[in-house]
C-alpha cells in the first residue's frame, strides 16, 4: 500500500527561492498526511509557458533541484517535480525524480512536444523513466505523452502500477482531464495520477482538474480548478483484482504471439 499525494498549483514566477519555498510548504504538508510519494505539475519550478526561452535563460535551476533533493529527503517523500532544463543538448522539458532519502533517480524528458511553442523551444526526448516506491512500479509521462494511448500502454506492458503524469492542461482542453486520463488508467488496468497546474500565465488559463484514477478507471479523487493537494491510496491489489476475469496487457501479448 502506498499513499499518493498529488499537487495542483503553481510556483512564483521568476523566484526560484520562492517556489523551492512553496515546494517545502506542501511537501511538509503531504508528508503531515502520510504521504510516500509526491508529484508536481509540468514547469513547477521554471514555469511552465516561457515565451522567448532559450539556452542560458534558466540559471539557478540545477541549485534548486538539489535542494529539492534535500527537501525529499527532510520529509522522506519520494518527489517528482516538473520543471525545464538547460541541458547541454539543448532545453527539455522535464521531471526529475528524488528518492525518499534525497538522492535523484533520473530525469524524464517530455516525448511528445504539444504545439507550436514547445516544439520551437525543446528537444523530444526519446526514452523512459521507472522507478519503485512503496512496493509499486512507477512510470512518467509529462502532459500530451498520456494522450497517446501507446505511449502509456508501454509502461503497463513494462510492469508499472502507476503512471503519473506532471502537466500543463490549458483551455479549452479539459475533455483530457475529464475524459482521456480515466481511460488511460482503465485500458491498462493500472493507476494514472495527473498533476495540472491552477492560474495563469501568458496566454494561457489552466483548468485544473487534476485526479488520481484507479485500474477501472474510476476516479479516486479529483480538484477543482484552484491549488489543492490529492491524496489516495495506492494498492497493487487493487490492479489484481481489476484483472482477475480478464486482463489486456496479457491478452493483447496473447494476440500478437498468435498473429493477429
Amino acid at each position: 500500500m502506498m499513499k499518493l499525494a498529488v499537487w495542483q498549483g503553481a510556483g512564483v514566477p521568476d523566484d526560484l527561492d520562492a517556489t523551492v519555498a512553496e515546494v517545502a510548504r506542501v511537501a511538509e504538508m503531504a508528508a503531515g498526511q502520510g504521504a510516500d510519494l509526491l508529484v508536481f505539475p509540468e514547469g513547477f519550478l521554471t514555469g511552465y509557458h516561457i515565451p522567448g526561452l532559450a539556452a542560458g535563460d534558466l540559471p539557478g535551476v540545477e541549485d534548486a533541484l538539489a535542494e529539492i533533493g534535500r527537501l525529499a529527503a527532510r520529509t522522506r517523500l519520494t518527489l517528482v517535480m516538473g520543471t525545464h532544463l538547460d541541458a547541454p543538448e539543448g532545453l527539455r522539458n522535464a521531471a526529475v525524480v528524488f528518492s525518499a532519502d534525497g538522492a535523484e533517480l533520473g530525469r524524464y524528458h517530455k516525448r511528445a512536444l504539444f504545439g507550436g511553442w514547445e516544439q520551437a523551444t525543446f528537444r523530444p526526448g526519446a526514452g523512459t523513466l521507472r522507478f519503485d516506491c512503496g512496493g509499486l512500479r512507477v512510470g512518467v509521462a509529462i502532459c500530451y505523452d498520456v494522450e497517446f494511448p501507446e505511449l502509456i500502454r508501454t509502461e503497463a506492458q513494462a510492469g508499472c502500477d502507476l503512471v503519473v503524469v506532471p502537466t500543463a492542461l490549458m483551455a479549452p482542453h479539459d475533455r483530457i482531464a475529464r475524459q482521456v486520463v480515466p481511460v488511460r488508467a482503465m485500458e491498462n488496468q493500472i493507476f494514472v495520477a495527473y498533476a495540472n497546474r491552477s492560474g495563469h500565465e501568458p496566454g494561457l488559463d489552466f483548468v485544473g482538474l487534476s485526479c488520481i484514477c484507479g485500474p477501472e478507471g474510476e476516479i479516486l479523487t479529483r480538484a477543482g480548478e484552484g491549488a489543492e493537494l490529492l491524496l489516495a491510496k495506492i494498492d497493487r491489489a487493487t490492479i489484481i483484482r481489476a484483472r482477475a476475469e480478464a486482463c489486456y496487457v496479457d491478452d493483447l501479448r496473447a494476440l500478437e504471439e498468435a498473429g493477429r
